[in-house]
């Protein structure tokens, strides 16, 4: 099995960082880590080349769709920023495109696991957090498997503030 751990933070070592970094050291698969700040990942342009082979955009996303497509469960992280995840989520979300036009590539059959972080220290986002199950996860084919949502976190990195959450994802991890 094989588990691919994709952070959606701006921030090396964040909370979502931190989060990610202890589900895959707790997951007994073999595991792949990207930190999306670090990748050059530009938006689709719906030129739909992808209908008939890979993106034609010069960049990491045809490598990261790659390692998604091989992973057997994605473990997605993102802070929400202003209610939303952050642009470096949702442009490899949106990248998703290439497959959903494609029909040699499927995400159908694949488990999800959610990390979200935000400052709020009440559950306002819910709804939203929620939504991911919808769309784009479920409408790719893919299960959410499980979810933690650090609420009142921000202080970067700081596994003391975290170290619930941590637990949390670790039981996440435990049960794949």
């Amino acid at each position: 099995m094989k588990v691919l751990g994709i952070v959606g933070s701006p921030r090396k070592d964040g909370n979502c960082d931190v989060l990610v970094k202890e589900f895959l050291d707790a997951v007994d698969a073999d595991t792949e880590y990207i930190f999306l700040n670090h990748k050059k990942l530009f938006g689709c342009n719906a030129c739909m080349a992808c209908e008939e082979g890979d993106c034609v955009i010069d960049d990491d996303g045809n490598d990261i769709i790659k390692s998604l497509l091989d992973a057997d469960v994605l473990v997605f992280s993102s802070p929400i920023y202003y209610g939303q995840i952050t642009a470096q989520a949702k442009t490899f979300i949106d990248r998703f495109y290439q497959i959903s036009r494609n029909e040699n590539k499927s995400l159908e059959g694949k488990k999800v696991v959610t990390i979200f972080t935000q400052a709020q220290p009440e559950n306002v986002f819910e709804e939203y957090i929620d939504s991911f199950k919808k769309m784009p996860f479920g409408y790719m084919g893919m299960e959410v498997i499980g979810n933690v949502t650090a609420m009142g976190t921000q202080g970067k990195g700081d596994k003391d503030e975290l170290q619930k959450y941590i637990d949390e994802v670790k039981e996440i991890a435990s049960k794949i």
